[in-house]
């Protein structure tokens, strides 16, 4: 017998599962982190990828925009590498008055202020000016065209008026768009409500009840028409650098991307799948995924990248034990009104209508109770998570006893996830 240890929330949960029915332990990669950040700033803005350093790029006199991701992606800690960009511009003799940033909230809520200096630090925001993207202000937005996929192409005002545009965020897997950072920053980032959704229609397959694009999925660049439409929407936009960072488990960066918006974008999605990409052998009977304790499992909406990472471990009606505190409960409220819809085809007629990222949050954890047996550890009360179609349990040998009943095998297979959020199984 051996003994399983799972984060959950700041505590820790254990279980003993036979060493013979475990079939892999998903752990990312280990990498030395980033010691000296503004260093590695430098570095990778004079050695870039695919492109010229950005000091042969940026002109004195020139208006620069720097795009930053928004609260909601504040992990990533925008506020620790956008001020040695500035600084980097300064030396160029770019003053700061021609420099400003542009928040990217694609469709979320404005910035308070308070948002604002932990997106981008506190001297930043004394130095430059700060604005945020407003998606559905027609005034603020300049229509580009169709990309080849019909997706009506309304780009904020200020950064096409830009002389000079840098792209920042952070590469992760995602969860429709393959992997975070790169065009992303564009689009859903700077451009209108219109644009938003017609690319994140594609999500699904087309016509009524359809169902969800499997290509459109994490892992996938190629074929993945939502990622496809928005790089092609960027190569329109044709910005002038990038630069993204890569984090470990722990929150620390271990690797900055900087250079051509898609080649350096795309490097690092190739570090990210060799470092949080596990190959699988066989899919699981059982898979046990914990979020990685608190702050990740702080509610069900954070947890969903979880849940969406283990659907891809598991045979279709496999068991899914997911350890996720949720003491924050459900998290966006959004999130939560879209469970008044009863049905998936219910809640896909509804985004394909309007969509938003919560709304497809709810959609898959709609979708994953359909085709996984969900077992979920948490604070949520009993009768929500029945609601939600999965089954409520407070106790981790429990819920192993639970899920061996469910899948009825003799020798079931088991893959443990401890990193749930970040570990992404692939299967060879």
């Amino acid at each position: 017998m051996g003994e399983c240890s799972f984060k959950y929330g700041n505590d820790k949960l254990n279980t003993f599962i036979k060493d013979e029915h475990v079939i892999q332990t998903l752990k990312p990669q280990q990498v030395e982190k980033i010691k000296y950040i503004e260093d590695e700033v430098y570095r990778v803005l004079d050695n870039p990828i695919g492109t010229m350093p950005l000091k042969d790029i940026v002109k004195q006199g020139e208006k620069v925009a720097i795009i930053v991701s928004d609260i909601t992606r504040v992990w990533m800690k925008s506020n620790k590498f956008v001020i040695h960009i500035v600084n980097y511009l300064s030396e160029l003799g770019i003053k700061d008055e021609d420099i400003f940033v542009v928040i990217a909230l694609g469709g979320h809520r404005k910035s308070t202020k308070e948002e604002m200096i932990a997106i981008v630090g506190e001297e930043v925001i004394n130095r430059i000016k700060v604005y945020d993207h407003e998606c559905e202000d027609k005034e603020e937005l300049v229509y580009l065209g169709e990309s080849s996929k019909k997706t009506p192409i309304y780009l904020n005002k200020r950064v096409y008026e830009a002389d000079r545009v840098i792209l920042t965020g952070g590469v992760v897997f995602h969860i429709f768009a393959g992997f975070g950072g790169g065009a992303k920053s564009i689009l859903p980032g700077v451009v209108g409500i219109e644009t938003i959704q017609a690319n994140h229609r594609l999500s699904f397959n087309p016509g009524k009840s359809s169902g969800l694009n499997l290509n459109a999925g994490p892992n996938r660049v190629e074929g993945n028409p939502l990622r496809e439409d928005m790089n092609e929407v960027c190569k329109i936009v044709n910005p002038d650098f990038l630069f993204n960072a890569i984090l470990d488990t722990d929150g620390d960066f271990i690797k900055f991307v900087a250079g051509h918006y898609y080649d350096a974008w795309y490097e690092g999605c190739m570090f990210i799948r060799n470092l949080y990409g596990v190959r699988v052998k066989n899919q699981a009977d059982i898979i046990v995924a914990s979020a990685g304790g608190y702050p990740k499992d702080i509610n069900l909406y954070q947890t969903i990248k979880t849940m969406d990472n283990a659907l891809y471990g598991g045979k279709e009606n496999s068991v899914l034990i997911l350890l996720s505190e949720c003491r924050d409960g459900l998290g966006a409220d959004e999130f939560a009104d879209w469970f008044k819809y009863k049905t998936l085809e219910d809640m896909e007629k509804a985004l394909k209508e309007n969509f938003t990222v919560p709304g497809y949050a709810a959609y898959k954890t709609a979708y994953t109770a359909r085709y996984r047996k969900v077992i979920l550890l948490s604070d949520i009360d009993d009768n929500i998570i029945k609601d939600f179609n999965m089954i409520p349990c407070h106790n981790l040998d429990d819920a192993m006893n639970m899920a061996y009943e469910i899948c009825k095998e003799e020798n079931p297979k088991v893959i443990l996830m401890p990193y749930g959020g970040n570990t992404l199984p692939i299967s060879i």
